[in-house]
């Protein structure tokens, strides 16, 4: 079992006792319960993700995290003798905001009133009136976008906002001495939100975001896409200079076939290459050579919430999923495992009370919470407050490429900055 009890370890021993003492009080009542009824009774949590889609690949790692959490939260309620047990229902959204919608609707209706959902920042816009409207907790483990942070609806992310990733692409610009940046993103909310905030960012140092291509997420072929974007990048070299460019993509597991096209343009392939967490340690740039012939020869670097990955359970768990999936999971996949065990302890503590009972009791558990991912403090968007950022690039070693890190941007109650890795 990865984890028998769900015990603080962070370093803050003011913080690490509430989060004791709150436990005790959960652990009393819950064992209690069992005492009163040997009859085992469900705890009904939803779960939407994308296991098909844009998506495919982190669906599946997150539904391999949930399943691990899964097993070891069920384990633990029998070990300490209480009658709950919980029981997860997966929907595949198809990481389309439509169908989204329709499978919330559906979990919604069996009487589910907290849903994990591990899909992108565009389905969770769609799924929010009606998440708000009829009562549903959605806890978010991998949209970022800004302009959902919205204080006292019913939508609560692990994950920080990307006006943290913004602040982080800022500083690897600067490092990069990069001074203007064409964008290749997607048009949705998230690539939206995300270029808004690394732009504010970089406009202030006297950076210059150059009108770039937006390009519709689902489209079978990026190779009109991907000439605008060669001609774009020509015009702002002979601006800038070569050295000065750089080519700003924002994309989820479609930046393989975007960056495998332009392997093929002297172009596009003569200026520097950035990324964002949505394709950052996907596995086809390290495992297909041309794509890797590319990511390195264009320094392509890119941030990723990390998570406090060097913490132990972490680890476990991400071996676990790689076990599982034949991939290593990202820090999103690892949030979900943590979403599974506050989405139980939470229902435990507001037991059959009302819907904001529930979500006071949501807000308790996660405000204290210390699990795979670390500390989970929520602002008053109700959204991860801080965390790290892992900078990894594709290098090359022996004739074989792997994802490496390069750097790290740290954060923590009282300071931040960004740290490279030789």
């Amino acid at each position: 079992m990865i984890q028998e009890i769900n015990l603080c370890t962070y370093n803050q021993k003011k913080l690490c006792m509430n989060a004791k003492i709150l436990l005790i009080s959960l652990l009393a009542m819950i064992i209690t319960a069992g005492a009163e009824s040997p009859k085992l009774e469900n705890i009904s949590i939803g779960a939407l993700v994308p296991v098909s889609g844009d998506w495919a690949g982190s669906g599946k790692q997150i539904t391999a995290a949930l399943d691990i959490g899964l097993m070891d939260v069920n384990r633990f309620l029998e070990n300490i003798g209480s009658c709950k047990r919980v029981v997860l229902t997966f929907e595949d959204t198809k990481a389309d905001p439509s169908t989204a919608v329709e499978k919330l609707k559906i979990l919604c209706e069996t009487g589910i009133d907290i849903i994990i959902a591990s899909g992108s920042s565009q389905e969770l816009q769609a799924m929010k009136d009606y998440a708000d409207e009829n009562g549903v907790i959605l806890i978010a483990t991998s949209s970022t976008a800004p302009s959902l942070a919205v204080p006292g609806d019913n939508i609560y992310r692990l994950v920080t906002d990307d006006t943290h990733q913004g602040e982080v692409m800022d500083l690897v610009l600067a490092s990069s001495n990069v001074t203007a940046i064409v964008p290749m993103a997607r048009k949705d909310v998230w690539a939206d939100d995300l270029l808004k905030a690394t732009g504010k960012g970089f406009l202030a140092e006297k950076g210059v975001v150059l009108d770039g291509v937006r390009y519709a997420p689902n489209s079978s072929d990026y190779s009109q896409d991907v000439r605008a974007l060669s001609a774009k990048v020509k015009d702002a070299v002979s601006r800038y200079g070569a050295d000065r460019v750089g080519v700003y993509l924002l994309s989820f597991e479609e930046g393989g076939k975007i960056m495998g096209l332009a392997a093929g343009d002297p172009v596009l392939s003569s200026v520097k290459w950035f990324g964002s967490d949505g394709i950052a340690n996907q596995a086809d740039l390290a495992e297909n050579g041309t794509l890797a012939d590319f990511a390195v020869k264009t320094d392509f670097i890119a941030p990723i919430y990390s998570g406090e990955d060097d913490r132990q359970l972490y680890k476990d768990v991400s071996n676990s999923v790689k076990k599982s999936t034949g991939s290593k999971p990202s820090a999103y996949a690892v949030a979900a495992y943590d979403a599974l065990w506050i989405a139980t302890e939470a229902e435990l503590l507001a037991g059959n009370g009302t819907f904001p009972q529930l979500k006071a009791a949501y807000v308790q558990i996660a405000d204290n919470y210390c699990g795979a991912t670390g500390r989970t403090m929520l602002n008053e968007a109700g959204d991860r407050d801080f965390a790290d950022y892992s900078l990894l690039a594709v290098k090359e070693m022996n004739g074989k490429y792997a994802w490496e890190k390069v750097g790290l941007f740290y954060a923590d109650y009282n300071e931040s900055g960004l740290e490279w890795i030789k």
